[in-house]
């Protein structure tokens, strides 16, 4: 049976079960654990490589600044930099429209907001950017 290879052109964004806005570029879907190596004495040395700490980089979400302000609104009800913790999942979709992958983060509260550059002489949209720590 061949592989199939799904395009990254349909995936949409989904907090606590409802779908967010539309986003057009997530980075951050990665997981990495350090290695360390352990040497072992004696007659005959030899060197073991461990498993070290497992880190979970934040997911930087991208968007078209539009009339919905959830994203800002999420992140500007803290009290005492305690933040509304959700649950938010990527979701990948096959061009048919099916679900095809889903990836889910947990404990997941915005810790940067910011709209990249605004200039007037720039024909481009502006965009809204967060970014969202999880676990």
């Amino acid at each position: 049976m061949e592989k199939e290879f799904y395009s990254s052109n349909y995936f949409s964004v989904e907090i606590d079960g409802i779908q967010a806005d539309r986003f057009f570029s997530c980075e951050g879907l990665e997981v990495e654990t350090s290695v360390f190596e352990v040497e072992e004495g004696g007659c005959n040395t030899s060197t073991h490589k461990r498993a070290g700490h497992t880190r979970y980089p934040n997911l930087i979400l991208k968007k078209g600044i539009n009339s919905n302000n959830e994203l800002l609104n999420w992140f500007q009800r803290n009290e005492d930099n305690v933040f509304e913790k959700k649950t938010l999942s990527v979701i990948l979709f096959h061009s048919s429209g099916v679900e095809t992958k889903r990836w889910n983060f947990f404990k997941a509260f915005p810790c940067r907001w910011k709209v990249q550059c605004l200039d007037v002489q720039d024909r481009t949209y502006p965009i809204e950017v967060i970014e969202i720590a999880h676990g």
